[in-house]
């Protein structure tokens, strides 16, 4: 009996240390990877760098950093609408992070063209992650709550906290529709980056429809509706055409 315990016991650590084993084997390659990839980085090979970026982000966890130094690698292998893709991306994960916004906008500037301009209301909702707003949103509103409960409790609270809860509601208002706002732009508003060197936007989703205008490697676009192939897209009131699907990035939701 104390063999066959003996036995299942050996198999139990066999299997714990072969696991072990695994998790350190991969722990170490992706880090190796990483290491190659900074290497390849500073040795001037900006394509391969990034095509191990880009494994790694496939394969590894979402991190700033990763995006950071994909979109530096495209960017100086030339390719600055996939630099500003991999930007945004790692700007979603940290929005306040200052080399990733400094990098953005630097490659923003390289951008021939028309492009997607946000408005001030918009930086001002991208310099918190959309879990940040719920935050915010969800504490104003539950401090409302204590305060009302509060004056339910003393009633002899009420004339003080008065003042102060119709202030703290009004700002509570405004945090909720600067989180509607935040979840309007994040999940319902669908924005793309053009990764060719020139696209031309036509009138219809036709090859023979007549030419709209001309958009540039790193040209940031808002699509409004999809047809097959083709996505309808705009950058301005006054520019709006159908664009092939394969020539522009979709930022991810």
């Amino acid at each position: 009996m104390s063999s066959s315990i003996s036995k299942k016991i050996a198999r139990i650590r066999i299997c714990i240390f072969a696991w072990a084993a695994l998790i350190v084997f991969i722990s170490s390659a992706q880090g190796a990877s990483f290491d190659d990839a900074n290497k390849l980085y500073y040795e001037g090979k900006f394509s391969e760098a990034a095509s191990v970026y880009e494994k790694l982000a496939q394969t590894s966890p979402a991190s700033p950093a990763l995006y950071f130094n994909l979109g530096n690698a495209l960017f100086k292998g030339g390719q600055i609408g996939r630099a500003i893709s991999a930007y945004h991306q790692g700007e979603r994960l940290n929005p306040r992070d200052p080399d990733l916004r400094a990098n953005l906008q630097f490659a923003r500037n390289q951008t021939q063209g028309p492009t997607l301009t946000p408005r001030p209301w918009q930086r001002s909702l991208a310099k918190l992650t959309l879990n940040e707003w719920t935050m915010i949103a969800s504490g104003s509103v539950w401090l409302w709550f204590l305060l009302v409960a509060a004056g339910q409790w003393r009633p002899s609270w009420n004339r003080n906290l008065r003042g102060f809860m119709i202030g703290w509601s009004v700002v509570s208002a405004v945090f909720c529709a600067c989180l509607a706002a935040a979840f309007h732009e994040a999940r319902s508003i669908q924005s793309a980056v053009v990764i060719a060197p020139e696209a031309i936007v036509r009138h219809g989703p036709l090859d023979e429809s007549m030419n709209a205008f001309t958009l540039h490697d790193g040209a940031e676009v808002r699509v409004l509706d999809r047809k097959d192939d083709w996505l309808l897209v705009t950058t301005d009131p006054r520019r709006i055409g159908w664009l092939r699907r394969n020539q522009v990035l979709l930022a991810s939701r």
